[in-house]
């Protein structure tokens, strides 16, 4: 039995958008600590092929989603030709596997369970098919970088956003060259505010490729470059406002390409753009003019802010906003196995 946590990872530059099937553009995240997905693997009987079933316990992945991440871990060349370079000896024992998976914040409302789904799924696979070196993957996978990008561009095949979660405190994405970590001045806090809780009618997936309709897909390229380059430098030293500035109008970019697209789609509701005029204009309630919002795809809300001035900001929900649900999260290192038990 193998057991790991992968946590989500909210992107800053999103990716969004394919072309040939690989994104169209590179993409830079945060990743969290405690939101994510717990996954088990177990082989609990004999065949005579691999044969894998959920559990009818905690979070069943819909019928789609479940028939993709089937396919994915029948692919064992992918995970042979991540490990083998690393000294592992792939062992894919023929028989049925179940797969117990918990999600500790809502499904399919924008806050990017299936990259920390399809993380977890890689993880776990891996150490069940690396069988009595387990102990071995385990501890180079806790301190050799290169196994985890070697193992996320495994993952990017089930979900692309998913390698991002295989470290932290923030990871770039480059489709051609793998995740490159980054660390920043100073730590950050998210606060996800629950604005939406309802799974969202248009997947990820499907957003994915209803962009390429809208007529603002063809400059998307450049302006990802342009933001990109400019946040790398802001997250070196001070940025005042100018961060917040970047973030939230790379938000909005990539939500105009939904309500744009062929046919238009919309994620927010109208809680999600009250919380948009609020950072945009700065109103002189909030706490301080430091906080970054953003959007995934979903109506809910990331608004992150230096951990130092978290305390201000819950004062500031208590006080203005107190039927607000939110989740307070702090960044991590990405995905790691979890023996507690879940």
């Amino acid at each position: 039995m193998v057991s790991v946590f992968a946590p989500v990872n909210i992107a800053w530059i999103k990716y969004m958008g394919k072309n040939a099937g690989k994104p169209s553009n590179s993409s830079l995240s945060m990743t969290l600590s405690r939101s994510g997905t717990h996954t088990r693997i177990a082989q609990v009987g004999d065949a005579d092929r691999l044969e894998f079933r959920f559990s009818d316990q905690g979070y069943v992945p819909p019928a789609t989603g479940l028939a993709k991440a089937k396919a994915f871990l029948s692919d064992v060349g992918s995970f042979r030709s991540a490990l083998e370079p690393f000294g592992f000896e792939v062992n894919a024992r023929p028989g049925v596997y179940e797969i117990l998976t918990r999600n500790t914040v809502p499904a399919g409302t924008g806050i990017a369970t299936s990259a920390s789904g399809f993380a977890a799924l890689t993880l776990a696979w891996a150490g069940v098919l690396c069988g009595r070196e387990l102990s071995r993957f385990r501890e180079c996978f806790e301190k050799d970088p290169a196994l985890r990008k070697s193992l996320a561009a495994v993952s990017a095949k089930g979900s692309g956003s998913s390698c991002r979660s295989f470290g932290g405190p923030f990871v770039e994405w480059d489709p051609e060259t793998g995740i490159t970590e980054w660390r920043p001045e100073g730590e950050y806090t998210d606060f996800i505010l629950l604005l939406e809780t309802e799974e969202k009618a248009v997947s990820s997936s499907e957003a994915h490729e209803r962009v390429r309709t809208s007529p603002l897909f063809s400059g998307r390229e450049e302006r990802v470059k342009t933001r990109l380059s400019e946040l790398r430098r802001l997250l070196k030293g001070p940025h005042g406002f100018a961060l917040s500035t970047l973030v939230l109008d790379e938000a909005i970019d990539m939500h105009d390409l939904f309500h744009s697209s062929v046919p238009g789609f919309r994620y927010w509701n109208s809680e999600s753009e009250a919380w948009i005029d609020r950072i945009r204009n700065r109103n002189a309630e909030l706490p301080s003019d430091h906080a970054v919002l953003t959007f995934d795809a979903g109506a809910n809300a990331h608004l992150f802010v230096p951990s130092i001035e978290a305390p201000q900001w819950e004062q500031y929900f208590s006080r203005l906003h107190p039927g607000l649900k939110t989740i307070r999260d702090v960044s991590g290192k990405g995905a790691r196995f979890d023996d507690s038990d879940f």
